[in-house]
């Protein structure tokens, strides 16, 4: 353990930090790129110019030429001979929101003053904020996270692992999506199965009314969403396929909730459950590239949301290992899980839960 100051190691932390800093910043950027419309009129306009940018878009020429200059710096854009042209890749990963690897809508507002206050008193109260607490910005870069990989591989990939669950569903049968949110996923697998009913509940006010917005411009009609949570489950019964997608480990009371999956299911339905590809603690969890932001993610949101109660289990965003999920699933009486996982999604680990 060391003890002294080394001065070239102090130089590089003191810049790791301003790189940091950096991110918070230029995640503001971003977030004004995508709000403006500024990325996609760059996107249609290889070596646009400050004056050409800022005539495509209706805005201030001197606002437009800083932000040029701010995401050529992050590389998003090359600039040559005075002109401003997307890399392919992100236009790819900014201007398509339908693309597997779309993160433009992660980039939302950023955090307000008063979830840091609330969060800050969640260190000393114990009890944090719920994800509808964080308000309706927070609900549109929570749908964007997954949004590409659900509208890409949900169906053809990740259901389609599940034996028969392809057939079944052409011929139609009742699937919810518990913790829906934005209601992407439900409203992805109601247009692939229009003879399947499928229902999306979440507790969220914010997340249910722009999932019915979503459902509105879908004009599906076997589809719909309502406030509710896992303890509505213990009134249905029936359920063929349940999903949960990146939801469990936001639960302050995750045991209860498996007990309420287990109790609507058919005797031959399915629960596929998606979370965090944890491998356990800290040092377990080294190898994820992007481990910081998990562990700062699930202090402002996925832990604070699973203590948000008095006796929270307070899993947090890398808590719900195979083995805590196992033994979850057996205290509820579930007769098999099995874990999987798929190349294309790097992030998640399946479980095809039964009873």
């Amino acid at each position: 353990m060391r003890t002294e100051v080394d001065l070239e190691l102090l130089g590089q932390t003191v810049q790791d930090l301003y790189k940091m800093k950096q991110g918070e910043v230029m995640s503001a950027v971003v977030h004004l790129g995508v709000r403006l419309g500024l990325f996609d009129a760059l996107s249609e306009a290889d070596g646009s110019t400050s004056e050409s940018l800022a005539a495509a878009t209706g805005l201030h020429e001197r606002w437009v030429r800083e932000w040029l200059h701010a995401i050529s710096a992050a590389e998003l854009a090359e600039h040559v001979d005075g002109g401003f042209t997307m890399t392919p890749e992100a236009k790819a990963v900014l201007c398509e929101p339908d693309h597997p690897a779309a993160v433009g809508g992660v980039f939302g507002p950023p955090i307000t003053h008063e979830e840091i206050d609330r969060t800050a008193d969640a260190f000393r109260t114990g009890i944090g904020l719920t994800w509808d607490q964080h308000g309706a910005h927070t609900c549109h870069f929570q749908a964007a996270m997954g949004a590409g990989g659900q509208k890409t591989w949900l169906v053809p990939v990740i259901l389609d692992s599940i034996d028969s669950m392809t057939e079944r569903l052409t011929r139609g049968i009742t699937v919810v999506d518990i913790g829906c949110g934005a209601g992407v996923a439900a409203t992805v697998v109601a247009r692939a199965f229009p003879d399947s009913k499928v229902l999306g509940l979440d507790p969220s006010v914010h997340a249910i009314g722009m999932a019915n917005e979503r459902a509105a411009e879908a004009r599906l009609d076997n589809l719909s969403f309502r406030t509710g949570t896992f303890d509505d489950l213990t009134e249905m019964d029936g359920v063929d396929l349940l999903l949960t997608l990146d939801v469990l480990h936001d639960l302050p009371r995750p045991g209860d909730a498996v007990r309420a999956a287990r109790s609507c299911l058919a005797d031959d339905g399915v629960w596929m459950v998606a979370d965090i590809k944890t491998r356990g603690g800290l040092e377990d969890n080294r190898r994820m590239p992007i481990l910081p932001l998990m562990y700062g993610m699930s202090i402002l949101y996925c832990m604070s949301s699973a203590m948000s109660e008095p006796g929270g289990a307070g899993l947090g965003t890398l808590g719900l290992t195979e083995e805590v999920f196992g033994e979850l699933a057996a205290a509820a009486g579930f007769g098999s899980v099995e874990s999987r996982e798929f190349e294309i999604d790097p992030l998640n680990r399946y479980f095809e839960v039964r009873i």
